[in-house]
This record gives structure tokens, C-alpha cells and sequence, in this order.
């Protein structure tokens, strides 16, 4: 079974621009993580591999300084830097990976409801709009 290496960020300037490969959302809605606020339209792109180097978790950092280490997933949106940061924390392995936009914020109980183990903090937390996480099975 492959497992989430990484996940790349990629930029657009249309939606036409949206890689056939990016993490879908659980519902079909937009996986452009900037919908609704403007900027470059922003999709996720993972690579799965082996088990010895994949992801446990996935860490969401927001800031108001930049980081070069990362890619920002707001980018030309304005307002705080987001950034996503992979886990290997030597636990169970992540084995897919999806986005999950919601109206309302979400507990783990509505995660695990729709057959994931595991959720990001909120991509979007004090700009508004939908709530969007990332979410994933072992």
C-alpha cells in the first residue's frame, strides 16, 4: 500500500490551471484552497511511496511573517501566511489524503462519520469564509 510522502503547492491563475492529480475535496466542492478570497487559485499535489519515510500527520502553521521553507497557501490573498507541514512522528501512516470545506467548523466525531482518522486544523481559521481542513486514513 503507497503512503503520503509529501505535498507539493501549486499555483494557477485560472481554474483550467488545476492539476488532474491535486487532493480532492470529500464532496466534490472547489479544491482551490483560496476560493472565495482572491489571489492565485492554490491546489495540493501528493506523492505516496513507502512506509519508511511517509507522513503521519499534517500540521497546519498560520503566521504573519513569511517563510521561505514553505509554500504559502493563501498566496495573494492578503492577510496571514498559511503553510502545511508534514509529521513523521513514527505512528500510523497516511494512506490518503483529502480536503474537507464545510460551512461550520467540524469535530472528530463528523471526521471519523465520514471514514477518516485523522484532520488538519483549519486552513482558513480567522479569514472568513468556509472552513477547510485536510483530512486522511491510515
Amino acid at each position: 500500500m503507497p503512503y503520503l510522502q509529501s505535498i507539493d503547492v501549486r499555483y494557477g491563475e485560472d481554474p483550467s490551471s488545476e492539476p488532474s492529480a491535486g487532493i480532492k475535496t470529500v464532496d466534490g466542492s472547489s479544491a482551490d484552497i483560496n476560493a472565495g478570497f482572491g489571489g492565485d487559485f492554490v491546489w495540493l499535489i501528493p506523492t505516496y511511496g513507502s512506509a519508511a519515510t511517509a507522513a503521519s500527520s499534517i500540521r497546519i502553521i498560520i503566521q504573519g511573517d513569511a517563510d521561505s521553507a514553505y509554500y504559502d497557501l493563501a498566496k495573494g490573498a492578503g492577510g496571514d501566511y498559511r503553510y502545511l507541514r508534514l509529521e513523521r512522528d513514527g505512528g500510523a501512516k497516511i494512506s490518503e489524503v483529502k480536503l474537507l470545506r464545510r460551512g461550520d467548523g467540524v469535530d472528530f466525531a463528523a471526521v471519523q462519520a465520514l471514514g477518516f482518522q485523522g484532520v488538519s486544523g483549519d486552513i482558513n481559521e480567522g479569514r472568513g469564509g468556509d472552513f477547510l481542513y485536510l483530512v486522511w486514513k491510515y
